[in-house]
This record gives C-alpha cells, structure tokens and sequence, in this order.
C-alpha cells in the first residue's frame, strides 16, 4: 500500500507515510479513509512522511481536485497543521505546489526536507515505535 496512515491519540498526530509510487487515486481514497476513521477528529497535527516515496506524478489538476476535495470536507480538516516530510527535490517541490493551493483553507501546510526539522514545527516528539503503520 502506498499510503498508509495512523493515529497516535495522545498526540492529536494522524502520521501518514508514503512508499514507493502514489497516484492521485490513491491520495484521494486516503481522504476517503479519514474521513471514515472515528480516531480522526479535527483540529489535528498531520505528519506526510514521504521520504520512502520514490514516484509521485500529480498533475496540476490533479493536485487542484485534491485541495478541492479536502475543502469539500472542510469541518473534518478544519485547523488541521500539515507537515509534509520531501527531502528529494520533486517531492518537494510537488508538496511546495500543494502547501501553496491549501493557502487561505484555515489549514495551515509547511514542507521540509528534514525530518527533525518537521517534528519540532509540528510540536511534537515520536520515538521510532510510534512511527510503525501495522
């Protein structure tokens, strides 16, 4: 599975990491699953974990009829703080494109090409336990 997500509760943190190729399907049945997943209750801290990513071919409006469907969902991702993990220069640049379509949707997205660099934006602390998808 490309995309797989969990929770961590005592964190408010949905941690999402992604695997060798994603596709736009994939990221919309992601939102999909949040949006059925009863743990997922907003405002949460999100962490896109995508240093595992090896292809990610979005178009430009593919990535738009994404942040359109999340701002379809808008009480589900209300205050949601988006950190996304890129640290190839695609990656990056792709979650650039996307943090600057999310401006302005009461969903505040930073990218960073370090992982450190992402936990302590986001506020918080995991040890490499928290971050096993099972």
């Amino acid at each position: 599975m490309p995309l797989e997500h969990k929770i961590i509760e005592s964190k408010k943190l949905l941690y999402v990491k992604g695997v060798g190729a994603v596709s736009f399907s994939e990221l919309m049945n992601h939102v999909d699953e949040l949006s059925q997943d009863p743990k997922y209750k907003a405002p949460m801290k999100k962490l896109v974990d995508y240093r595992q990513v090896k292809k990610m071919d979005l178009s430009m409006d593919e990535q738009e009829r994404f942040v359109e469907k999340k701002a379809s969902m808008k009480e589900l991702f209300f205050g949601e703080k988006c950190a996304i993990v890129a640290p190839t220069d695609f990656g990056f640049a792709l979650a650039r494109v996307h943090g600057a379509l999310c401006e302005g949707s009461n969903r505040e997205t930073s990218v960073f090409r370090d992982f450190n660099e992402t936990l302590a934006w986001l506020g918080v602390e995991l040890d490499d336990e928290e971050l096993i998808i099972n």
